[in-house]
């Protein structure tokens, strides 16, 4: 893709990736954003799908400010918010916690798409990094749809997928074989405040689309969201895996990812509907502590699954 950077007259745009993501320059996250200065860091979050900005000075309430422009902030599900913000959570992992432990996000993935409104999107910002390894990385989902065969995109647009966290976590949040892993990761375990009905649902399904249509571009998006997705609906596993584990490969295809490096003062923000993200976990011995937000979201729709009237307002 050849990105059109023409247009920016308050920020600077850097593609990180032919395909996703960028690195903004020019604009002060800690001040009120102008309407003009928003109105150009919207239309790149659209278009590149993640920012990054480095050299920033936050709180949580500015941060929390920064998030809010683009759509209502919601609590998380599984952290503790921080002291005087309940918008605001963290996300540390310490020193001493061994590399063989799972890492949040360890693997490729959207994130809470096992609930029927899963998050538009996060954002973090670095509080202290790794002096090497953490980095995240991204993969475009719309890019995703449009590399497959025309026969494929006519197969996909019948077909609804059945989310589960149990995929991820177990039928108990406590991992089991193959990719499952402990839902309270070794080492972290100040930091979470799960209610008991959480754990008493995770064997819930949710159904969704998957082919997705975002709903601020219009595009069709292949909505796969790794280990969350347990089945297709009105098949069996056994029948659903073959096509499953290809389009979990299918959207982690080089081109069409990128990857971002972590420094103190970073920020990023990160839209769910349109990507998975991987977290990579290679940083024993090093800090890492983040900030997190999340943008409240809307219930997945596309030509299996139309639009409820009810989301719409």
């Amino acid at each position: 893709m050849k990105f059109d950077l023409s247009g920016y007259r308050h920020i600077k745009v850097r593609p990180v990736a032919g395909e996703i993501g960028a690195e903004i320059d020019g604009v002060d996250l800690s001040r009120p954003l102008s309407d003009a200065v928003f109105a150009e860091l919207h239309r790149g979050f659209l278009t590149h799908l993640v920012l990054q900005f480095h050299d920033q000075v936050l709180d949580a309430d500015s941060f929390a400010a920064f998030g809010s422009r683009f759509a209502p902030l919601a609590r998380s599900k599984y952290l503790k918010a921080v002291e005087g913000n309940p918008l605001v959570h963290r996300l540390t992992r310490e020193a001493d916690v061994p590399g063989s432990a799972r890492n949040v996000g360890d693997r490729w993935h959207g994130d809470l798409s096992p609930f029927e409104r899963p998050t538009a999107g996060f954002g973090l910002y670095c509080l202290e990094a790794p002096d090497y390894g953490g980095d995240t990385m991204f993969s475009n989902l719309y890019t995703a749809y449009e590399a497959l065969s025309d026969g494929m995109k006519t197969l996909c647009e019948d077909l609804i997928v059945i989310h589960s966290s149990s995929g991820v976590f177990g039928t108990g949040g406590q991992g089991g074989d193959g990719a499952q892993k402990r839902m309270i990761h070794k080492g972290m375990e100040k930091g979470y405040d799960i209610a008991e009905d959480i754990f008493a649902n995770l064997n819930r399904e949710m159904e969704h689309p998957l082919i997705r249509i975002h709903p601020e571009t219009g595009r069709k998006v292949l909505y796969i969201t790794g280990e969350y997705c347990i089945r297709l609906k009105d098949m069996t596993e056994a029948e659903s895996r073959p096509l499953l584990d290809f389009f979990n490969r299918h959207v982690t295809r080089p081109e069409f990812t990128c990857r971002f490096r972590w420094r103190k003062g970073s920020v990023l923000l990160m839209d769910n509907r349109c990507t998975q993200h991987y977290a990579v976990n290679d940083y024993e011995g090093f800090r890492r502590d983040m900030l997190r937000i999340e943008l409240d979201g809307e219930r997945p729709f596309g030509p299996a699954m139309p639009r409820l009237p009810d989301a719409a307002d």
